[in-house]
């Protein structure tokens, strides 16, 4: 996930009403019947085909004026982006991706997004497409306070590998996070569980499952007695006050709770419907973050490159009314590019604003329909949450988050307490629903937990 901010208004109306559309097969019909609401570049992602949807697919040319390749002959090869479009197809809003085959043929053309499975990143260096320059302690605070609460954006995951070196401590302390899991619970960035008690097997596996996609690449996989490097078991914790507790190589839940068919009880559990509006919430957010952080990425490149065009002229001049003049153009340059920033943020705020309103009001008028408690899905995300404490994360003050604490103080003596960016004693979201309601991770969680690995946690 990344950064959290803003587009502009046209782009992302446009955006919130995409709407799945019917694939042209007439070339001619199609080129006339197709309208480009926007082209842009984007950054570069490795994709391959989706079979089990795209048997009868094409690639197209532009504005899909004509077939250029079709894709079940193209199964195992693997394509990288390098522009997407948004297309209003008979009236129908679909994204298209410009692709290239890595395999060195000249293989390109837009394929519908919808036809392409993302492959995950093979890197633990998450990177933007020119990582931003950190030359001291100020100019990194200042990314960071750009940034959303306790949530790294794009910029933050994208410095070079020496910037998480020199300034671990202060990105721990602003992101909450620390060295909770034990020398060996990961290696090479991967953790190998053993389940003690098979009553807690469906949990765990859905919580790493759940871990593993949100970061793209197999961090947690089921071990055994013999071979693993943590792990989950019952403790009998009848005079505890927690759940589950992380013990550096060991997750113990209290069985005595676990055990307990009431103790979830008041729990909420979300109803078939309103899950359906939800991932569709869920995907509109998806797709406006991705436009916002292409724009953003796009803004801040050709800052750079202007920059450091003008930076090279004045470095090149004789006379200081040249210098003079050169430095006001760098003034207005950065004065325009922080205008402009600033207005795609406060789009994009305004904009996921409404989408959070339509989560709240999903969830009134499914309140009849949902059900009691989801002991599954409570006791899911108290597993998933021991898990992100051995990535290295510590609470936060948001209760959708998995990580979320009711206060930044541990109440229990057994716990191990961390450094925080600022304390608090309530949510900072209270309208908002509880993390265990569907057992879904955040992307301040899953930003959160990318840093930690950059950060050398796991």
């Amino acid at each position: 996930m990344t950064v959290r901010k803003k587009l502009f208004s046209s782009l992302l109306l446009a955006t919130l009403a995409f709407s799945t559309g019917l694939l042209l097969n007439n070339s001619t019909k199609a080129s006339s019947s197709v309208k480009v609401i926007w082209r842009q570049k984007m950054n570069h992602f490795t994709y391959q085909i989706n079979q089990s949807k795209a048997k009868k697919a094409y690639a197209y040319s532009a504005k899909l004026g004509k077939k250029v390749f079709k894709l079940s002959n193209y199964k195992q090869q693997s394509f990288v982006t390098y522009y997407h479009q948004k297309l209003n197809v008979r009236g129908k809003y679909r994204i298209y991706y410009y692709v290239k085959s890595t395999s060195g043929k000249k293989v390109a053309g837009w394929v519908w997004r919808g036809y392409l499975t993302k492959l995950p990143t093979k890197s633990m260096d998450i990177k933007s497409e020119i990582g931003a320059t950190v030359n001291s302690k100020n100019q990194l605070m200042s990314y960071i306070n750009a940034s959303p609460d306790l949530d790294p954006d794009l910029t933050i995951l994208g410095f070079e590998t020496d910037v998480y070196a020199k300034y671990k401590t202060l990105l721990s302390q602003q992101y909450n996070l620390a060295q909770f899991a034990s020398t060996g619970v990961f290696e090479n960035h991967h953790a190998t569980i053993y389940v003690a008690d098979s009553r807690l097997t469906d949990d765990v596996n859905t919580a790493i499952t759940r871990w593993n996609k949100a970061l793209g690449k197999d961090v947690f996989s089921i071990g055994s007695a013999t071979n693993h490097t943590l792990t989950v078991k019952f403790t009998d914790a009848s005079d505890k006050q927690w759940d589950g507790l992380f013990n550096g190589d060991t997750i113990e839940i209290n069985q005595n709770r676990f055990t307990n068919p009431n103790y979830a009880s008041n729990n909420l559990a979300t109803s078939s419907v309103l899950e359906a509006k939800l991932d569709n919430i869920s995907s509109q957010a998806s797709d406006l973050l991705d436009l916002t952080n292409s724009l953003l990425t796009k803004l801040r490149t050709n800052y750079q490159l202007q920059y450091m065009a003008l930076k090279n002229k004045y470095d090149n001049a004789s006379s200081s009314t040249t210098k003079a003049n050169i430095e006001k153009q760098i003034s207005d340059l950065t004065t325009n590019y922080e205008t402009q920033d600033k207005t795609i943020r406060s789009n994009y705020d305004s904009l996921i604003s409404s989408l959070r309103q339509a989560v709240k009001n999903a969830y009134i008028e499914e309140q009849p329909s949902i059900s009691q408690a989801s002991t599954t899905n409570y006791w899911t995300t108290v597993i998933m949450h021991e898990m992100g404490h051995g990535l290295g994360l510590y609470h936060t003050p948001y209760q959708s988050d998995v990580m979320f604490a009711s206060s930044s103080t541990e109440q229990d003596p057994d716990a191990t307490p961390s450094p925080v960016k600022y304390t608090w004693t309530q949510s900072k979201d209270p309208s908002d629903a509880r993390a265990y309601i569907s057992a879904t991770l955040t992307s301040r969680d899953v930003d959160r937990a990318k840093l930690a690995g950059l950060l050398g946690y796991w």
